[in-house]
């Protein structure tokens, strides 16, 4: 009988892990978090590691570049893109349904007022911590952003 409850709970234990596999949001974690994805995101961030298509490193393109992103009380986030301590691209986020991406309408991009015409963009979220945010953008560059 001792067998038979032992095997039981590790068929239980076994389930339960296996149910919850599948909810992951991002592939490279986190696994849990109290922290909402908007606080999670909201922050100052820097380049750690760029990578091309290929896996090329492309770090040295990107060096002086950071991210502020934002939530504000009315539920706005702000994505701006630093180059050298000037504004280089601005603009609002949200995350898709599923949140695995996130959508960008840049109102101000590569320097240059689009507000006319907002250009959207969306990135693959891979990993997003309260330190670590990597992702796949539209040309298939992945970036790892750190948090100051």
């Amino acid at each position: 009988m001792k067998d038979f409850a032992l095997t039981a709970k590790a068929f239980i234990i076994a389930l339960l892990l296996f149910s919850f596999s599948g909810c992951f949001q991002y592939p490279e974690g986190p696994i849990f978090t109290l922290q909402t994805r908007d606080e999670r995101l909201s922050g100052n961030w820097f380049i750690d590691k760029v990578t091309d298509i290929n896996g090329s490193d492309i770090t040295a393109t990107y060096i002086n570049w950071t991210l502020n992103v934002a939530q504000s009380k009315d539920g706005v986030g702000t994505f701006s893109y630093f180059m050298n301590g000037m504004l280089y691209s601005y603009g609002t986020y949200n995350f898709a349904d599923f949140g695995d991406q996130l959508i960008l309408a840049f109102t101000e991009y590569q320097d240059e007022n689009v507000s006319a015409n907002a250009i959207q963009k969306f990135l693959d979220v891979l990993r997003l911590t309260d330190q670590h945010f990597y992702y796949t953008d539209d040309q298939g560059s992945e970036f790892h952003w750190e948090k100051y």
